[in-house]
């Protein structure tokens, strides 16, 4: 009882913290400059060191700057970032527009994978979000490191370090009292378990967990090749195609697989290995993840489906031209 307790006082006093960051010192022309020094802060030998104790440890994988990188320039012409306004003019009497305000308090709950961790920095900086990162531990020296150099950053610019906050307690004695905003990127089951327990807004994301549904035997080679990359796999195979994979989730025709992946999958990169057009059709018309892909890896195309739109208020703004 003593370890839900403290659970619980831990996660409100990183909220209460969270509640008190004064968010009056927010300058557009700088936030560049910021993302910036966290690269450069990135590029360091300390950093490599850091991460290659996560990989000695098999908990983690060796990280590269230039994705860091990639993720930076991917954001870089972002257009919607906390305060700006845009404004269109109806008539010749009265103008519309809208303003971009902070979503408030989040909760990003994280398989722990530093890049997802890396780009939702980013991505709630912009949007002036204060953030609680939670996660199970996974590259705990890597993440560390990222999250240390981030608040550093902050400060130097006269932002609250608490602006981004990490914490590796256990979710089972997290509250979600006086959070504005649930981020969940995970498997399908702790997407499921955060949504029966959120009484917040929440956005849910399977990035880096695929789904393949087989019904041919023709492409066991190449599905051999991705099950060797050790990804968060899930296989729907078709009765009667022999394979020699473990843990496979039999199901009786494409129906099913659909069905099955709709409730049970992920949501995020689903692929087909299949012979029929007329299959692949209905699976891509009817299955519900964000990409799909036939006859390919599901890994193919890595994107965060959580857009910068999702994390912040528009006020929509009416006024006189004149």
């Amino acid at each position: 009882m003593v370890g839900m307790r403290n659970g619980v006082v831990d996660m409100e006093d990183k909220i209460n913290e969270a509640l008190l960051v004064k968010k009056d010192k927010f300058k557009i022309d700088e936030i560049n400059i910021i993302f910036d020094e966290i690269i450069q802060g990135l590029d360091t030998s300390d950093f490599i060191r850091a991460n290659l104790i996560d990989v000695q440890r098999k908990n983690g994988f060796k990280v590269s700057l230039d994705v860091f990188k990639r993720i930076r320039e991917a954001i870089r012409n972002e257009k919607i970032v906390y305060g700006t306004v845009t404004l269109d003019i109806k008539d010749k009497e009265i103008c519309y527009g809208k303003q971009t305000f902070d979503k408030g308090v989040v909760l990003a709950i994280t398989d722990g994978d530093v890049y997802t961790n890396f780009e939702l920095i980013l991505r709630n900086l912009l949007a002036y979000n204060t953030v609680i990162f939670e996660d199970n531990g996974y590259m705990i020296g890597t993440n560390g490191f990222v999250f240390r150099i981030v608040r550093s950053v902050l400060e130097k610019y006269g932002y609250g370090a608490n602006l981004i906050q990490w914490t590796n307690l256990d979710l089972e004695f997290a509250d979600f009292a006086n959070v504005d905003l649930v981020i969940c990127v995970g498997s399908h089951f702790i997407q499921r378990k955060i949504l029966e327990r959120s009484k917040s807004e929440t956005l849910v994301s399977g990035y880096n967990y695929f789904d393949i549904y087989i019904e041919s035997d023709k492409h066991m080679d190449f599905i051999r090749k991705i099950v060797s990359l050790n990804l968060n796999l899930n296989l729907y195979v078709k009765d009667g195609i022999k394979n020699d994979f473990d843990n496979v989730i039999w199901v009786s025709d494409l129906d099913e697989a659909i069905g099955q992946i709709n409730y049970n999958g992920n949501g995020f990169s689903t692929a087909i290995f299949t012979d029929d057009n007329a299959a692949a059709s209905k699976f891509i018309k009817e299955v519900k993840s964000s990409i799909i892909v036939v006859n390919t890896s599901p890994s193919i195309e890595r994107i965060l489906d959580i857009r910068q739109s999702d994390l912040v208020r528009f006020k929509s703004i009416i006024y006189p031209s004149a």
